[in-house]
């Protein structure tokens, strides 16, 4: 007669918990950069955390192509808020230095 082998000892499984992504926040804030400066700084600091622990495992990849583009987006929107608050600041000078020149004209 022959026996059966013993069964298997089942596999021990892993529960993995991932954290969700937050993609379609951060593309929201790489916009909003472009009106409203600190929104930018926002989605850059979220995308690189993001990135981060997506690269590491513990938040679901699915997202990481929408966080890229938002990062990119709020480097750009903090340039242009850099340059356009920099021109904003010399022509703000240049009237302040040259006030009296101007008021005589008036």
């Amino acid at each position: 007669m022959s026996s059966s082998p013993p069964p298997l000892p089942a596999p021990e499984v892993r529960a993995v918990i991932v954290r969700p992504h937050r993609a379609q926040t951060i593309l929201i804030f790489g916009v909003l950069g472009f009106m409203f400066g600190p929104f930018a700084m926002a989605a850059v600091i979220l995308a690189k955390r993001d990135l981060k622990s997506m690269a590491a495992g513990s938040m679901d990849r699915s997202g990481e192509g929408l966080t890229r583009v938002g990062r990119w987006l709020g480097c750009v929107a903090g340039i242009i808020w850099a340059i356009q608050w920099t021109i904003l600041l010399i022509v703000g000078l240049v009237i302040y230095l040259n006030w009296g020149a101007i008021s005589r004209n008036f």
